[in-house]
C-alpha cells in the first residue's frame, strides 16, 4: 500500500487513540506523525514487509508511544501550576453541525470530527494511569477484542480483562458522566449561558448543582483558579467575580466543545481566548471547565 493511502487511511483512528490517550491535540499529531515516518522509513507498509496486520501494528506502535510519553513527562505534570485540563477539541458552532453531514458515510473520518467523547468524560480519563487509560479506550471505545489489546500493551489477555473489569465497577462508582454529548446538555448550556449573559444570578443559582465544581487551568501563565472552586454559592460568587470584571469589548462564542457545547470568550486586551465547557448531572451544571493556559489553546482555528 502506498504511504499517502496508509496516512490517509488510518491517521483519524491513530489520531483519536492518541488524544484519547494524551488530552493533547498537538502532542497526539506529534506521536502519529512519528509513527507514519517509522512506517516509511521501515517499509513497514510495503507488500514485502512481513507486518500482515498493518492496522494493529500501527495502533499497537501509536499506544505505546503514547504511555513512553505519559512516562517521560510524569515528573512535569507533577509540578504543574493549578488544575491540569486536558486541550479541547474546538469547532465553530455552525462549521461543526455541516462537517457532520458531510462525513456521515465515511467512517472513519467521522472518529476524527466527531470526537465527541465528552469533555468531562476526557477529564475523568486523565484520573486513570497511563495502563489503565489504554486498556479502557481500546476495548469501550474502538472495541479491540482482548488478544489484540494483551499484544499492544504486552499484557496477557486475562490480566486485560481483569483491569477493564475493575475500570467499569470504578468509574460507576463515579458521579454519572456523560460518555458523549446529548441534545439536552445543549439546551442547558444556552441557558447557563442566558442567565450568566443577562446577569440572572437567581436563574443562574437554580442551574448549579449543590455540589458543583468549577475547574480553571492557566498553567501558571494566565490568571486562573489554583483550586477547584465547589459548592453552589462559591461557584456563583466566582462567576459573579468574573462578570464584574469583564471587558466590554468581549466577545461570546457558540462553539462545539468536543462535541457539546460550549463558548469562546476572547477580548481584544488578550492574546488567546478562553474556552468553556460544562458537565451536566439531573438537568443541573455538575462540572464547570475554564481552559485559559495558551499553551493548550495554540491548535484552535476557528475561523
Amino acid at each position: 500500500m502506498e504511504i499517502e493511502l496508509v496516512y490517509r487511511t488510518y491517521r483519524p483512528l491513530l489520531l483519536s487513540i492518541a488524544y484519547r490517550m494524551l488530552g493533547s491535540v498537538i502532542h497526539a499529531e506529534d506521536v502519529v506523525q512519528d509513527a507514519f515516518v517509522t512506517v516509511q522509513q521501515q517499509g513497514i507498509h510495503k507488500e514485502s514487509s512481513s507486518v500482515r496486520n498493518l492496522k494493529a501494528y500501527l495502533c499497537k506502535m501509536v499506544t505505546n508511544r503514547c504511555l513512553d510519553y505519559l512516562k517521560s513527562t510524569r515528573k512535569k505534570r507533577e509540578l504543574y501550576v493549578g488544575t491540569w485540563l486536558p486541550e479541547p477539541l474546538v469547532q465553530n458552532y455552525k462549521a461543526a453541525r455541516e462537517s457532520v453531514s458531510a462525513v456521515e458515510h465515511d467512517p472513519l473520518q467521522t472518529i476524527e470530527l466527531e470526537d465527541t467523547i465528552s469533555y468531562a468524560f476526557l477529564v475523568m480519563l486523565d484520573r486513570l494511569t497511563p495502563i489503565e487509560r489504554a486498556v479502557f479506550i481500546l476495548r469501550e471505545a474502538f472495541e479491540f477484542d482482548y488478544g489484540d489489546i494483551a499484544d499492544f500493551l504486552n499484557k496477557t489477555e486475562v490480566g486485560c480483562r481483569k483491569i477493564y473489569s475493575r475500570l467499569k465497577r470504578k468509574i460507576q462508582d463515579e458521579p454519572e458522566v456523560e460518555l458523549t454529548p446529548s441534545v439536552q446538555s445543549e439546551q442547558l448550556a444556552l441557558r447557563f449561558l442566558q442567565a450568566t449573559s443577562s446577569g440572572d444570578m437567581g436563574g443562574l443559582l437554580k442551574m448549579l448543582s449543590h455540589d458543583v465544581a468549577l475547574y480553571s487551568d492557566g498553567g501558571g501563565k494566565v490568571v486562573a483558579a489554583i483550586k477547584p472552586v465547589t459548592s453552589s454559592q462559591r461557584v456563583l460568587a466566582f462567576i459573579q467575580g468574573l462578570l464584574s470584571k469583564g471587558d466590554s469589548a468581549g466577545i461570546v462564542r457558540l462553539v462545539k466543545v468536543n462535541g457539546q457545547l460550549g463558548f469562546v470568550l476572547s477580548s481584544p486586551s488578550e492574546a488567546f481566548p478562553t474556552v468553556v465547557s460544562l458537565a451536566f448531572r439531573n438537568d443541573c451544571v455538575e462540572r464547570i471547565y475554564i481552559l485559559r493556559n495558551p499553551d493548550k489553546l495554540q491548535h484552535l482555528n476557528l475561523g
